[in-house]
């Protein structure tokens, strides 16, 4: 592990990996009340009760990246340990968490939760991109054997890896910046984000070099949720497509 921040006391030690990680929620959290109350003009009370909302979705994230993780693993060697995450298999549950207790249980925004998605989708983008910065200093996440100038040696290794981690990283920013700032996507940055980092995801696992499972030979876990965060964006287009449609007629 690259030590870049000391241990805050011998009795209650943080480690790198988990200072980025709550940094990271920290951004999203700012990033959410921000757009919703300055940019968006929600009153207080609306947004501590979508507050609510969103941090029990962060639970279900992290209770799902955990679980994925492991089950998989699982399947594998036979053994059932949570010690690692796998960050689609949070996203998903955790925002489909959002869609369904926002829809049944705050029946006054029932109309408008794709909308509230489209405003805080890019605080989560730049929380993952955070994230992965904590992933290239715990030494996780890493890329194959490589000779090029790109490799990185991380401790307890005898050759360079691409720095994957940090390639994720860079591309969830240049994301973040286009989701925030094109204005042209304003109502269909959820859908963008299905499809940008879906993509991106696929194709990164090419060049993952640590154990992740196998869901088949030629599929990793990650590949087949990136899967079904494209069929999600498919899904949300035929959606507003034929609401368009009904509209118009």
């Amino acid at each position: 592990m690259i030590n870049l921040f000391p241990e805050i006391s011998d009795n209650f030690p943080i480690d790198n990996y988990t200072i980025m990680l709550m940094l990271g929620v920290i951004a999203f959290i700012y990033y959410a009340i921000y757009m919703l109350e300055k940019k968006n003009g929600y009153e207080r009370s609306r947004v501590n009760k979508l507050l609510i909302f969103i941090s029990i979705a962060l639970i279900i994230m992290y209770l799902g990246s955990l679980l994925f993780d492991s089950f998989f693993h699982f399947l594998e060697d036979g053994h059932f340990h949570l010690d690692s995450i796998t960050f689609l298999g949070g996203i998903i549950p955790g925002l489909a968490f959002f869609f369904i207790s926002m829809y049944y249980f705050n029946k006054n925004e029932r109309g408008n939760i794709l909308n509230i998605v489209n405003i805080i989708i890019p605080g989560v983008v730049l929380a993952h991109a955070i994230g992965r910065i904590g992933c290239f200093l715990a030494g996780c996440c890493y890329g194959v054997e490589t000779t090029s100038f790109l490799g990185v040696t991380f401790p307890g290794m005898d050759h360079k890896v691409l720095p994957t981690q940090l390639f994720e990283s860079l591309f969830l920013f240049m994301l973040f910046f286009v989701l925030h700032f094109l204005r042209k996507i304003k109502n269909y940055k959820f859908i963008v984000y299905l499809f940008s980092y879906g993509i991106f995801r696929f194709l990164l696992e090419f060049l993952r070099g640590d154990d992740r499972g196998r869901l088949f030979s030629w599929l990793t876990p990650s590949q087949g949720l990136s899967i079904v965060l494209w069929l999600w964006g498919a899904g949300l287009i035929i959606y507003l497509y034929k609401k368009k449609k009904l509209k118009a007629s």
